[in-house]
């Protein structure tokens, strides 16, 4: 006798949240929203319902931590059960996605034609990475988010859509523990000393001084106080250099053959003061720019997590197999120098991947980075290296991967929607093929256009491979040429024919792409560079772009484009602040 491989979902089913917290109600919900969109009738019950097909909802399983969960289909039912809440969330979209529903866009889901169909039998998905962020506006929506499976800081995803990652004073904090603007006239000790002298602007703080220390742990215990929701608090050096060279500071960074080892003692005490007070709190912290090489001696308190930066490597080749890296980085002025090393040998990165991988347990976390912050809307073609960069983190024990993009408050170009679908799928799983993941995000959101916006992409990944690219490249990058530019256009000049509608308006966003940098690359006394770039202003505007260089102002860049060849004098663009 042959018996059934596959199940059929029949037209109603039951969804069952056999649990009482929030999550496995919002799934629950998301389940029947999502059926009914296809026709299909669900309801919520809290016990079975004659003639309806069960779908149980279950967490408080044994081993399944972490967001994991696992799923039975079978003839009688599918149980999806996970050890915590989010659990469920994440099981229902990975069912959802298994039944042909694709959440490519927060404001594209594709969804499948009945009838739906999966294979019977048990399936488990465990995350790669405990903490998974994507740092782009769109994927800090919390509704979109969590389709995504990711659990990001920053994101507004709420208790009752799974949780999320609590981190208080995400990032750079050493201004807000101790302020210059408050201490430095009365305390100059404080802070950095350079070439024998006490500094005020972009100065770090003196970490060896006991006062500083006394100061830090009580504006954590405050923290704390304040918000105990959160159990993540940065104690992190500020977005520059300049860190203190008094003797003290020096004599630790000699024998630890680092900076890094004066910070890490610090926020090691910093740790060992708060954890006697709130035994749950980790303290996170830096390994950036002066600080990113491991110290010799000092290992990481167990309450602190050690945050390495990639902002120095190459975006076009795979960080494990390139050895070139830019030095130095000027964040205030988003430039980098050029690329330096050997292509063929291990980069300093790498080197301190490995030395902070065999110090930390559990505790070593990654920032990287996926875009151009200097020219927001320039191509970035680093998508053949995603998949690449998060098996090499996970091989050396990444316990939490942030993937930092275009975070500015309106929409994007430089396929950065594509890049947040790749980007939050891989942070799951980064063992997943990605062209057919890039197939489903063309077909769905680029519609007829998709052939040709395929060719686009494999176009620009094809051309930068001769380059190493770094997230500050000028409009006048190797990979920015004449032929693939105009071969670009004429992909998406046949992609623009094809489509209509909210495909249409996605493509004329990616074209802007391509606008930008031939606009940029125009000399500004070239006939007619006026006109163009005002026509170009009131499309970006027209299509929600709010940016084109990190956090400046919107009119004064287009002035920049308007004046400065390469935009290379941006004084007109006022720099701008905002909630992150």
């Amino acid at each position: 006798m042959n018996y059934p491989t596959e199940l059929i979902l029949p037209d109603k089913i039951a969804v069952l949240p056999c649990a009482l917290s929030g999550p496995a109600h919002y799934a629950a919900r998301e389940w029947a929203r999502c059926l009914a969109d296809v026709g299909i009738t669900a309801i919520v019950s809290s016990e079975d319902i004659p003639g309806a097909y069960p779908i149980r909802l279950r967490d408080g399983t044994e081993g399944l931590r972490d967001g994991a969960f696992r799923y039975t289909v079978a003839p009688e039912g599918i149980l999806l059960v996970s050890g915590d809440a989010s659990g469920l969330v994440y099981g229902t979209y990975a069912l959802l996605e298994k039944l042909g529903w694709r959440f490519l866009t927060s404001d594209c889901e594709v969804r499948p034609t009945p009838p739906l169909r999966l294979p019977f039998g048990e399936t488990e998905e465990r995350p790669a990475f405990r903490v998974r962020e994507v740092f782009w506006r769109s994927a800090m929506e919390g509704a979109f988010a969590v389709k995504l499976r990711l659990n990001s800081a920053r994101s507004s995803i709420t208790p009752e859509q799974g949780g999320k990652a609590m981190f208080y004073n995400f990032s750079h904090s050493f201004d807000r523990l101790v302020s210059p603007d408050i201490y430095f006239d009365s305390h100059p000790e404080y802070f950095s000393m350079r070439d024998g002298v006490r500094i005020k602007k972009h100065t770090q703080l003196c970490l060896t001084n006991p006062d500083v220390l006394r100061l830090c742990v009580d504006g954590v215990l405050r923290w704390k106080r304040e918000h105990p929701e959160y159990q993540y608090f940065s104690v992190s050096m500020n977005d520059w250099r300049n860190n203190c060279e008094c003797p003290a500071c020096c004599q630790v960074d000699d024998e630890e053959g680092s900076p890094a080892g004066t910070v890490l003692r610090f926020v090691n005490a910093v740790a060992e003061a708060v954890t006697a007070v709130y035994p749950d709190v980790r303290i996170h912290t830096f390994a950036y720019l002066y600080c990113r090489k491991p110290p010799r001696l000092t290992k990481p308190h167990p309450a602190v997590i050690i945050r390495l930066c990639s902002i120095e490597c190459c975006y076009s080749h795979p960080i494990e197999k390139c050895g070139c890296e830019s030095q130095p980085i000027t964040i205030q002025d988003a430039a980098s120098h050029a690329f330096q090393g050997d292509a063929s040998a291990e980069s300093s990165f790498m080197k301190d991947l490995r030395g902070w991988s065999k110090i930390c347990r559990d505790q070593l976390f990654i920032w990287d980075y996926t875009t151009n912050y200097a020219n927001y809307l320039q191509p970035f073609p680093n998508l053949d290296v995603l998949a690449e960069n998060l098996r090499t983190f996970r091989r050396f024990g990444v316990a939490g991967v942030l993937e930092q993009g275009n975070f500015s408050l309106g929409r994007v170009s430089a396929l950065g929607e594509l890049k947040v679908y790749l980007l939050a799928k891989l942070l799951w799983d980064p063992d997943q093929a990605v062209e057919p993941m890039i197939r489903d995000f063309a077909a769905g959101c680029w519609e007829a256009g998709a052939p040709a916006m395929l060719r686009y992409i494999r176009l620009w990944q094809e051309a930068v491979r001769p380059y190493h690219m770094s997230i500050y490249d000028t409009p006048d990058a190797g990979y920015l040429n004449e032929e693939t530019l105009s071969a670009a256009e004429t992909c998406l000049n046949e992609a623009l024919s094809l489509t209509t509608g909210k495909a249409h308006e996605r493509l004329e966003r990616e074209a802007l792409s391509l606008r930008y940098v031939r606009l940029a690359q125009e000399a500004p006394d070239e006939p007619g560079h006026g006109e163009r770039v005002d026509r170009f202003a009131q499309d970006v505007k027209r299509l929600g772009i709010s940016e084109l260089f990190e956090r400046r102002d919107l009119k004064g860049s287009f002035e920049v484009l308007k004046t400065s060849r390469l935009t290379a004098d941006r004084s007109a663009a006022a720099a701008i602040s905002y909630p992150l």
